[in-house]
């Protein structure tokens, strides 16, 4: 989850006009601490945990819905495209929406590019539990664009949700209201 938050980090990288000795250096003032962070942090476990050191994770991605063609995962995507499709189409839909902030976001603000990076990540990939989305409580907070709530809240209502539509419902009014916002914020500017 965290490495949600470096796209927004590393905001206005790419915007034209920035020379590459800057954006080399930036890049570096950012990804060298955090790869060290994570390599320290992760160091002892790999060590003892030797080739297994993945773990569970590809059993709790199919567990979890991602790496299967049916279920609650990628629901808004899976309302406009087939099933199969979905998986591909949020990691792209997550991969534009890096590009767009490390050109167009405010390096002066990189928490707000991390809350719209994290935010649509939750809203593409639609995750079944509300304590994923704490990092958007936080950026929030920072940032202020209090619309983003909803995708916290649609998380809960997805873990909470008696039917399986409850979550799609609630990620979709999230979205919307992501939306409204950003068409809000863009008219009083």
């Amino acid at each position: 989850m965290p490495a949600l938050a470096v796209p927004g980090a590393l905001s206005g990288l790419l915007a034209g006009g920035v020379p590459l000795r800057r954006r080399v250096r930036d890049a570096a003032a950012v990804l060298v601490p955090a790869a060290l962070v994570v390599a320290l942090a992760y160091l002892p476990y790999a060590l003892t945990s030797g080739a297994s050191v993945l773990g569970y994770l590809s059993g709790y991605l199919d567990e979890e819905g991602y790496a299967s063609s049916g279920g609650t995962r990628y629901a808004l995507l899976r309302l406009l495209l087939p099933d199969a499709a979905a998986p591909a189409a949020a990691l792209a839909v997550l991969a534009v929406t890096a590009l767009l902030v490390l050109r167009r976001a405010d390096p002066d603000r990189p928490w707000q590019g991390a809350l719209v990076v994290t935010g649509v990540a939750f809203l593409a990939f639609t995750p079944g539990y509300p304590w994923y989305a704490l990092l958007v409580v936080a950026l929030v907070a920072l940032d202020g664009r209090w619309e983003w709530l909803g995708v916290p809240l649609a998380g809960a209502a997805a873990y909470l949700g008696i039917q399986q539509d409850v979550g799609t419902v609630a990620y979709a009014l999230a979205a919307i209201a992501v939306v409204t916002g950003a068409v809000v914020r863009r008219s009083r500017s």
